[in-house]
Parts: structure tokens; C-alpha cells; sequence
């Protein structure tokens, strides 16, 4: 057995594994701290007292848990550029700065356990503008969602139908932090909620932290559930995930809503939200 299946053996008999995504920087650090230790010139008037002690496999172990305890300290307290962590009263604060973003939506509705409709959306918004969003099933689009703050308006297009609404709006629903179609909205929901931590996790690579915030009255469902995961480097949302019962056809319907691939401090040009309806568009009433 080598002095490297000593220390793996020490790690797991003493408790020392981190979490999943932590557990190959550990045992990097570590190693790497055990090589430079064996080339590493002590400044003592014997030049083999060295070589000398690290003949023994006790002293060699012990001075392996020396490595060891030095590296999961300095992990804990320096935080070190591996294990940063996410500061939520920051979160906010952050992405409120930030003028226009883009991210993608799926809204998934069970109306059994083997009839499910799975609604796709791609979502713009700017503070200056409002939002847009265009919504797909089957990879057709089926609805275009304008909300235009500055205008007190919002439209719904349906391009298939050839038919659009338009919806005044109040000063109140046009108020800043009304739009459920600003993750914004959504964020200030869980953050000033009772929300637990969750596990560290990794999204398409990125590592993050979440939260999640249970039986909240703001979705609409004391029963509901809100989660938020953080890319724990920017202190950026990743993802936000909503699961509900809501009002479909008449009837309550388990709702999941999953906000992701966010492009936060983003460039978009105003025509973006201009509804240009076509003349031969028909208005419905409400």
C-alpha cells in the first residue's frame, strides 16, 4: 500500500470527504501539497534528516494529515478560488442593476399523468422597453407577449389565428415588479420569503447554490413550491423553478414553470418590442 492509499483510507475514515463537486479539488490540493512537501528543502543543518524521517510510514502518514487538515482549513476559511458561495443579499441588489436580460421558459400543465402540455418561450426584457415573449408547443409558435410599462399596454398575438388583444393597464400593473414575465419578479418572491438551503449542485457545468421556499401565498398555492440556484462565481440566478396548482380549463392542474438560460446585461434593440401587427390582424375583445 502506498503513502496515497493512506491518505485516501485517512479521508474516508475520518470523515473528511466534501460534497460531491468538492471531493476532486480536495484530493487534488492535497497531493499536490504532498509532492512539494517531498521536494521541499528543510533548513536544517543535516540535509538528509529529512529523508531519514519520511523512511517511516507512521511519520509519513502523520505528516500527510498535517497536509490534509491544512488544506479543508485553508478551504473553510480562506474560501479559495474553488468554494465560493453565494451571497444572497447581494442577488437582488445585483440583477436590479442590470438593464436587459434574456432567458428561456418551459411551463409544463398535467391534465393527467400521461397528458402533459409542454409550452417553450423565449423571453426578452428591458427596464427602458418592457418585455416580449414568444411562446411554442411542438416547436410552432403559437402566441407573442407584449408588456410595455411605459405605455400602460400589453398584447397577446396569436399568429396562427391571425387575431390580437390589446389589454390596458393600470399605473399598479404597470408598476415596477408586477411582470411575471421578469425573473426579477420571481426572485423578490423566494428571497423575501422563508426559504431553507439547499445542497451545492452543478448546472451545465456551472456550480451552484439554491434555495427553496415552501407553502407560499404569493403563486397562489400555500402548498406550492419556489426554488433559486445561484452561479455561486457572478452571485447570478441560473435557474428559478416554480411548482404549483393552478387554475387551467376550469380546474386545478399541477404547474411546473422553469426559467433558465439566463444572458444577463444584454444589448436589445427597441425594436424588439414593437408588436408591428400585421393590417390583416383581427382585434378580440377581452
Amino acid at each position: 500500500m502506498t503513502i496515497a492509499d493512506d491518505i485516501e483510507k485517512f479521508i474516508k475514515k475520518t470523515g473528511l470527504e466534501t460534497k460531491t463537486e468538492m471531493n476532486e479539488v480536495v484530493r487534488n490540493r492535497i497531493f499536490q501539497a504532498f509532492e512539494k512537501s517531498k521536494q521541499t528543502k528543510l533548513a536544517l543543518t543535516e540535509p538528509n534528516i529529512w529523508r531519514k524521517i519520511m523512511k517511516s510510514r507512521i511519520t509519513k502518514l502523520a505528516a500527510a494529515v498535517v497536509i490534509i487538515v491544512a488544506v479543508i482549513l485553508g478551504l473553510t476559511f480562506t474560501g479559495g478560488p474553488d468554494i465560493a458561495s453565494v451571497t444572497w443579499a447581494e442577488v437582488i441588489e445585483k440583477v436590479e442593476q442590470i438593464p436587459a436580460l434574456t432567458f428561456d421558459m418551459t411551463t409544463e400543465i398535467s391534465y393527467s399523468e400521461n397528458n402533459k402540455l409542454s409550452i417553450k418561450s423565449e423571453n426578452y426584457v428591458a427596464g427602458d422597453y418592457g418585455t416580449k415573449s414568444s411562446l411554442y408547443t411542438n416547436g410552432e409558435l403559437f402566441v407573442l407577449k407584449y408588456r410595455l410599462p411605459n405605455k400602460n399596454l400589453a398584447y397577446i398575438i396569436r399568429p396562427k389565428d391571425k387575431t390580437y388583444m390589446r389589454i390596458d393597464l393600470s399605473d399598479e400593473q404597470s408598476a415596477k415588479g408586477q411582470d411575471t414575465d421578469d425573473p426579477r419578479t420571481w426572485l423578490k418572491m423566494i428571497l423575501s420569503s422563508d426559504y431553507t438551503e439547499l445542497e451545492r449542485d452543478n448546472i451545465n457545468g456551472v456550480a451552484v447554490e439554491g434555495i427553496e421556499s415552501k407553502g407560499s401565498e404569493m403563486i397562489g398555492d400555500e402548498n406550492g413550491v419556489m426554488r433559486l440556484w445561484v452561479d455561486v462565481e457572478t452571485n447570478l440566478p441560473v435557474r428559478i423553478e416554480v411548482e404549483k396548482l393552478g387554475m387551467e380549463a376550469g380546474q386545478k392542474r399541477p404547474q411546473k414553470f422553469v426559467m433558465e438560460n439566463f444572458q444577463w446585461d444584454v444589448e436589445l434593440d427597441a425594436g424588439i418590442f414593437e408588436p408591428n401587427i400585421p393590417p390583416d390582424y383581427t382585434l378580440k375583445e377581452r
